[in-house]
């Protein structure tokens, strides 16, 4: 698995990639079916994640734990071969991009066809874009997304929030098997 800093200088990837983007805090079972389906497609598989959580940037009282540092989640991401993974550290700069301007640095550095997330994605300054504004990018700059339904357990969304409050709770039966770990 290839580590790429997204506001360093590097070689563009050239090579047909499919595209996925998050925290991907715990890596919970709906991270991992978004992770399946990056792998099923023709080309390379690229994760763009985050250095540290957008939260500690944009609301720094909340004071939010991570699930795991971000050594475990790239040894995580590469037990799902992950081909590169590009890590960005979030900054009130880069959260004061548009979501137009993100998706075309985005076109720009890498030859994706398919962006895969999932279907709550919120993405650009003010978490302006939604699955709707991404859907009319397509056209434009020639990609096709797929969004992914929320998985549930018995009819709640997993996600890295609830995981978080299990640990808190001390319920690790059901948060390993949030993380299917």
């Amino acid at each position: 698995m290839k580590i790429l800093d997204f506001n360093s200088d590097f070689t563009t990837v050239k090579d047909l990639c499919n595209l996925t983007i998050g925290v991907f805090d715990g890596l919970h079972l709906g991270h991992q079916l978004i992770l399946k389906k990056l792998n099923k497609k023709n080309g390379l598989s690229l994760v763009l994640t985050f250095e540290n959580n957008p939260i500690d940037i944009l609301q720094p009282e909340k004071k939010v734990s991570l699930i795991y540092n971000l050594d475990k989640k790239l040894d995580l991401l590469k037990s799902f071969d992950i081909d590169i993974v590009v890590l960005i550290k979030f900054s009130h700069e880069f959260a004061s991009l548009s979501y137009d301007k993100f998706f075309n640095i985005l076109t720009h550095k890498f030859a994706f066809e398919y962006l895969i997330v999932g279907d709550d994605i919120r993405i650009g300054k003010n978490r302006a874009a939604d699955r709707y504004k991404i859907k009319s990018l397509e056209n434009i700059l020639n990609f096709k997304t797929e969004f992914i339904k929320k998985v549930r357990h018995e009819n709640k969304i997993i996600s890295s929030t609830w995981i978080r409050q299990l640990i808190l709770e001390k319920n690790y039966l059901l948060a390993n098997k949030l993380l299917n770990r």
